[in-house]
């Protein structure tokens, strides 16, 4: 991981037009000063930090992803914990996203201009510049449509060029192939011999040969993911990804991290320490499978029986006020109404640990960990790449190797239960891919359900998680309303094409 070296104060030059699917740019900073041409590391290193502050956010990370994947739970106003989201946070998310991969498309703009690349080349070899701009804009499509499945691809940043301001939706089936040939004509177009970002890429620092191996760890990610919907296709790209060469060791990881002084500080360490907002518990249901016990109210089987995590006390904090729970770690039993979880309340259950809200957390987009645990899954569960990839997890929290040695040991063997449920221990808190994984492989079983009860009271009495948005686990968000209203005709065949806009429709990778 890089620290951030220097984070360019810039305006985005993309203008959200209409739906904000597409963006037209004009300049914005009038200063007389300036310079003509925004530097392409400036778009890198706002496209970078814009990503991580928006997508692992306390709105769209905190009262999102980390409670449809149960990691967290919220202490109050807990309506989006019960799958009632708000939908200005929605419009803004799809908005903003697609406005940053504008910014990644006029780095590669620029660098294609032949009246402009000599000048850009200072930054870095053109190519490079380019393919690393490719993949991170793959990678941000293959968020949203894991998010949303049919989106607007191919037409959704011909804003500027062909004043396309209402693009039609795609079809996952699609988009997915196209991404994963973009991701495979990036790492091809790299040249590990020519020199990477100068400045800029607080990702890698310029280093092109793990930008390389980003390409490829992406890929298999999302070859095992569409494997259900299309084997053949799928276990070419496993074949390829695994020939380009994919993360082999914490190294490899592709992490933003940021500073310890504001304005450059993680987003949820603003959220806690800047803004007060201390809404945010860590789940009982995840702090009871860390703990090797029978996990929340219903008791559910927990396949690490007896075996306490080591990186509980990392992701987890002890309460503040024991009065409640006890002393220790507790975490807050998912999907409670508001009036109960206040009855524990914001002091009352653990927070995220100090390395969770740390000023200069290093947000993951991809891991070394989560690599292995594939390998793993693509070999039949195999022992080796688990014990690898639950090693990996742990030495990237800075535990100790005796503390790894003797936790590994503990563990029960390799098996679709096992892998896939270390894999979600690993993914924290990287809460869309978890919720993504838990998707497509139903692991881990410890999650709670609507109906189910999340926890038995002080009394002895079951509290049981009533949803409000959704009957069950939501399979995907629904589309902005704004999108309905603004892009309405495309938003009607889109949902024609999906089979509705609702939580419980299934995108086309997610089977069954």
């Amino acid at each position: 991981m890089k620290t951030i070296q220097k984070i360019a104060v810039v305006f985005s030059l993309s203008l959200v037009i209409l739906a904000g699917c597409t963006k037209d740019f004009e300049e914005i900073n009038t200063n007389p000063n300036a310079p003509i041409d925004v530097p392409t590391y400036a778009f890198m290193t706002n496209a970078q930090k814009q990503l991580c502050d928006n997508i692992f956010d306390a709105w769209w990370g905190g009262r999102q992803s980390m409670l449809w994947a149960q990691y967290w739970s919220q202490n109050n106003y807990t309506d989006e914990d019960r799958y009632n989201i708000r939908q200005n946070v929605n419009n803004g998310y799809w908005r903003t996203i697609y406005t940053i991969l504008s910014d990644l498309n006029e780095i590669i703009e620029l660098n294609e201009n032949p009246d402009k690349a000599g000048l850009m080349s200072a930054y870095g070899a053109n190519v490079n510049q380019i393919a690393s701009a490719r993949i991170l804009r793959a990678w941000a499509f293959q968020h949203l449509t894991d998010l949303y499945g049919d989106i607007p691809y191919f037409d959704a940043l011909k804003g500027k060029s062909d004043r396309l301001f209402l693009p039609k939706y795609d079809k996952q089936q699609d988009i997915y192939p196209a991404i994963i040939q973009e991701l495979t004509e990036a790492a091809a177009q790299i040249d590990v011999n020519k020199p990477g970002w100068t400045q800029g890429d607080v990702i890698y620092g310029g280093d092109m040969a793990k930008w390389k191996k980003f390409a490829n760890s992406l890929k298999l990610r999302m070859a095992l993911r569409m494997k259900k919907a299309d084997a053949a296709k799928a276990q070419q790209y496993i074949d390829e990804a695994l020939a380009g060469g994919v993360f082999e060791s914490n190294a490899d990881n592709a992490a933003f991290k940021y500073l310890t002084s504001p304005p450059n500080t993680a987003p949820m360490w603003n959220a806690y320490y800047v803004d007060n907002r201390t809404d945010f518990a860590v789940t009982a249901q995840f702090v009871d499978l860390l703990k090797g016990i029978p996990v929340g109210g219903a008791a559910k089987p927990n396949p690490f029986d007896g075996v306490e995590d080591p990186r509980l006390p990392i992701f987890a904090a002890p309460v503040k006020n024991p009065t409640m729970l006890g002393e220790g770690i507790h975490g807050m039993p998912y999907g409670m109404p508001d009036d109960i979880t206040k009855q524990i309340g914001a002091q009352g259950s653990s927070w995220p640990g100090d390395a969770i809200l740390a000023p200069d957390f290093a947000t993951v987009l991809m891991d070394y960990a989560e690599v292995e645990f594939m390998l793993s899954e693509i070999n039949n569960w195999d022992q080796t790449h688990y014990i690898n990839g639950v090693r990996a997890s742990c030495e990237y929290w800075g535990l100790d190797a005796a503390t790894i040695d003797a936790f590994i040991a503990a563990l029960p063997p390799a098996n679709q239960e096992t892998v896939l449920t270390q894999k979600y221990i690993a993914l924290y808190p990287q809460g869309y891919e978890a919720w993504s994984e838990y998707r497509r492989t139903g692991f881990p079983k410890t999650l709670v359900h609507p109906g189910e009860v999340t926890w038995i009271d002080l009394s002895g009495n079951p509290v049981i998680f009533e949803a409000l948005g959704a009957e069950d686990i939501p399979r995907r968000l629904t589309y902005p309303q704004e999108e309905q209203t603004v892009n309405g005709t495309n938003y009607q065949a889109a949902k024609a094409q999906m089979g509705d806009d609702t939580f419980e429709t299934r995108m086309w990778w997610d089977k069954q």
